[in-house]
């Protein structure tokens, strides 16, 4: 059995609400290659189940996004080790494919299904309430994690979005100054960590006096993101650099095979692949100024965490939480260039196709929530 590593949640345990992060480890797993529409059991442990709690997992969607692979291969690897803690009985993973309605029929099945535990990464803010009432109903813990969900009856275990989004916004103020114009990169419309980042980099930017000169989303795809970058540039639009979440490989694709020069700064997130090559541009000299900050897609198994908790009879403490109902964690790993070999260092043993993320374990969970 993996023992979790949790470095990344050492340093901080109270200087932020969500007491979790820190430092230069992280723990991961290899992604997997895709996600269904349907429920897949997780291989039982040799010998007899100890009993424990019926779990399931929602995940919008796994194929072609590195982050929800890792979400999903974490909380899966969280999984096992509360098994051998005799905590959880049963598993399930479902993927909804970015389909709302399935995902509705995914949930109520495990309602109907008599589920202990249902963990939700939702595929937007809103459509969910009916179920969320009939799961709160039958006396089920209903924990939503990653992207928040706007309900007083469930807990968000999240990234802090806003001070996500903050990181890189100040940057972009600092690197171009007023009257910089840049290009910015949305994720999906309507999810709420989009919609929460957008919501700060407009207000931030235009305080400023930064201009976004064009505003497009690529749904977190490097595809997409690549296409997107290309239209740009062929349109022959004047910017000074990118402000982005996600898929920042696609968005340096289409710069390089056009042969155009680098922006004056770009923004994204952790993928090892891209924390590798950005800094692999920058290895001689600055010439691509740019920021890494974490959404570590360990999240959703810190979220498991945290309802077996719960689901024990634990007492959150709210000094802890974000209101009455929701715990948030601020990114704490980041890399610039003045920090880049440390940064680099501390990532040197993972493979380029994961992500920067770690993820507590029921004990550090109580530890860090519960009174």
């Amino acid at each position: 059995m993996k023992k979790v590593l949790s470095v990344l949640l050492a340093v901080a345990l109270v200087s932020t609400l969500f007491v979790a992060c820190g430092g230069g480890g992280t723990s991961t797993s290899t992604p997997s290659s895709g996600g269904t529409s349907t429920s897949t059991p997780a291989s039982e442990p040799a010998g007899e189940t100890t009993g424990g709690f019926k779990v399931a997992s929602h995940n919008a969607v796994i194929e072609g996004n590195a982050y929800r692979a890792v979400y999903e291969d974490q909380m899966s690897e969280a999984v096992e080790l509360a098994k051998a803690d005799g905590l959880i009985s049963e598993y399930n993973s479902f993927v909804a494919n970015n389909d709302p309605a399935l995902e509705t029929q995914q949930i109520e099945q495990t309602i109907n299904e008599g589920y202990d535990i249902i963990l939700v990464n939702p595929i937007a803010a809103s459509g969910l309430d009916a179920v969320i009432d009939k799961a709160v109903e039958a006396g089920i813990t209903y924990v939503n994690a990653d992207c928040v969900y706007d309900s007083d009856k469930i807990l968000n275990v999240v990234v802090n979005q806003d001070a996500w989004a903050k990181n890189a916004s100040d940057f972009v103020i600092e690197t171009l100054g007023e009257g910089g114009k840049v290009i910015q990169f949305k994720g999906i419309e309507g999810n709420s960590a989009t919609e929460i980042r957008n919501a700060r980099w407009t207000t931030d930017l235009e305080a400023a006096g930064v201009e976004i000169v064009k505003s497009v989303a690529h749904n977190w795809s490097d595809v997409e993101s690549k296409q997107l970058m290309s239209e740009i540039l062929a349109s022959g639009l004047e910017f000074d650099g990118i402000i982005n979440e996600e898929a920042a490989n696609g968005i340096m694709d289409a710069i390089e095979e056009a042969g155009a020069d680098y922006p004056g700064c770009i923004t994204s997130s952790e993928e090892i692949a891209w924390i590798r090559r950005i800094a692999d541009i920058n290895k001689d000299e600055l010439v691509c100024p740019f920021i890494v900050v974490e959404n570590p897609p360990g999240i959703g198994a810190t979220a498991l965490a945290i309802a077996l908790n719960i689901r024990q009879g634990n007492e959150l403490d709210p000094a802890k939480m974000t209101g009455e109902n929701a715990i948030y964690y601020d990114p704490q790993w980041i890399m610039t260039y003045d920090n880049m070999q440390e940064m680099l260092d501390s990532v040197a043993d993972l493979p380029d196709s994961t992500s920067v993320s770690s993820y507590m374990t029921v004990e550090e969970a109580k530890a860090a929530y519960f009174k």
